[in-house]
């Protein structure tokens, strides 16, 4: 196991957790919180994280809940189970990754908005945008007009693949 590492308070685990709480009622942050730390006391373990962190963490999954719509506010601070969320947990009794919510539309749009541009991340932003704009040109990958090795030839790379994925069907 790595440092910072707590594979019990993975989102899988931990969406599945609280929307086993859900299914008995209400769900609330400090509820999701009391739940881990309950489970982590009875297999010995401990939680890992300061329960600010553990909050954080269930906080964020709650809101990938809400986004998916497998969950819905009650109250202020309180979130209830939605058919959706019902039905998903009868599909995956035993585990839920965020990622299985991309087939439901309101959370794929969200992604899809909030998703930031690879080159807005890449230092190389204008040789990986020549990169994505010669594969919509139809260059071929043998295009690349950097020197092999190099970072701008690698950030070109990498715009054309990604180009190339974009084509591809959802």
């Amino acid at each position: 196991m790595f440092k910072d590492d707590y594979p019990l308070l993975g989102d899988a685990s931990l969406t599945t957790l609280l929307l086993h709480l859900a299914a008995g009622g209400d769900v609330t942050v400090a509820a999701g919180i009391a739940r881990v730390t309950a489970l982590l006391g009875a297999a010995h373990e401990p939680a890992g994280l300061p329960a600010d962190a553990l909050g954080e963490r269930i906080g964020r999954n709650i809101g990938e809940m809400t986004l998916a719509g497998l969950l819905a506010p009650a109250a202020p601070g309180a979130w209830a189970i939605t058919d959706r969320g019902r039905a998903q947990l009868r599909r995956h009794p035993e585990g839920t990754d965020p990622s299985d919510f991309m087939r439901y539309p309101e959370y794929a749009a969200h992604v899809r908005q909030t998703a930031r541009r690879t080159s807005e991340a890449d230092p190389r932003a204008a040789s990986y945008d020549e990169g994505y704009e010669s594969r919509r040109e139809g260059q071929p990958f043998t295009a690349n007009p950097y020197a092999p090795s190099t970072a701008d030839c690698l950030s070109w790379e990498n715009g054309w693949m990604q180009a190339l994925d974009d084509e591809k069907p959802a």
